[in-house]
């Protein structure tokens, strides 16, 4: 199965992007009081992850799956302490290869399979070994594809199913975007994202990961399975869980079109738009976003208890 990025890539603006991505406002992360983190062992791999301290025992689970180059340090750490942790206990990790579950690299098209299906049997194992029989997932752009095959393969765990900044098909006009990112390598990265992701690689390996990243782009969105009304639309409306998307209607790299598809296409699904959200709305746009999830869980993913 080869799935697309996700990138509006027609629309791809280095500026634009720029402008969204720009240094943030200095967010109060949470004290290490309130989440511990650590690494477990998951099959053969050292896996990181964090987790909210002092929920009681029956506190909603929520697992979050960063998306691509995101990671616990960038994308949790500075939003974790919003969520009501009386009510949710959240979970979330470093996908194999990214921030502190390394070694090894990030295996970008490893054999037989993308990396987001390679993600899948982690994430999913990770719970096992955790003990987390039920939870709702809570997917950021590339990792929503994790998410989807997630609520598929094991619908089960998987009570429900909240994306944002995600995409269900790749259009071929994409193509063009991808091959101009892979021309310009780590120029194509805003400085304000670059600079944190060099300080967590070094330039050398980030270089790499982002040429093998680039690789399996150009492959995902020339792959007919995931054109609009390719087979990977088979396992959006086989969600059997209700869905929650989230979308930022500033958003340079992902355009709403995509969210209306993702939400039209979902069996049970609502659609939450933010106004002033970017591709990051989580850490630009927290409260709204938060309240929206909550909102969700306690009234539609909980009622189905």
């Amino acid at each position: 199965m080869k799935l697309p990025m996700s990138f509006n890539m027609l629309s791809y603006s280095k500026r634009l992007i720029q402008l969204q991505l720009q240094p943030l406002k200095k967010f109060a992360t949470s004290a290490s009081s309130t989440f511990k983190e650590k690494k477990i062992r998951v099959l053969d791999l050292d896996i990181n992850y964090i987790e909210t301290l002092g929920s009681p025992q029956n506190a909603h689970p929520i697992f979050i799956l960063p998306g691509t180059f995101g990671s616990i340090e960038m994308d949790v750490k500075p939003i974790i302490h919003e969520f009501n942790k009386e009510k949710y206990k959240c979970i979330a990790w470093d996908p194999p290869g990214y921030g502190g579950s390394r070694p090894p690299n990030r295996p970008f098209l490893p054999k037989g399979e993308t990396v987001y299906e390679y993600d899948v049997k982690y994430a999913t194992e990770l719970m096992n070994v955790l003990g987390v029989e039920r939870y709702t997932l809570l997917a950021w752009s590339g990792g929503a594809l994790t998410g989807i095959m997630m609520a598929n393969q094991t619908p089960e765990k998987v009570s429900g199913l909240i994306t944002w900044g995600a995409f269900g098909f790749a259009s071929g006009k994409m193509v063009p975007g991808v091959k101009m990112m892979r021309k310009l390598g780590l120029n194509a990265i805003p400085d304000s994202r670059r600079a944190p992701l060099t300080k967590m690689y070094g330039e050398e390996l980030l270089l790499e990961m982002w040429n093998g990243w680039m690789n399996e782009s150009l492959k995902m969105v020339e792959s007919e399975v995931f054109k609009e009304g390719g087979t990977f639309q088979n396992l959006i409306k086989n969600v059997q869980c209700p869905a929650l998307v989230i979308q930022g209607l500033k958003d340079a790299l992902i355009d709403v079109s995509y969210a209306h598809h993702l939400n039209s296409t979902f069996n049970n699904s609502r659609l939450h738009l933010i106004e002033n959200g970017t591709h990051n709305l989580h850490l630009r746009e927290t409260k709204e976003f938060v309240n929206c999830i909550q909102t969700f869980i306690d009234t539609i993913v909980l009622s189905q208890k």
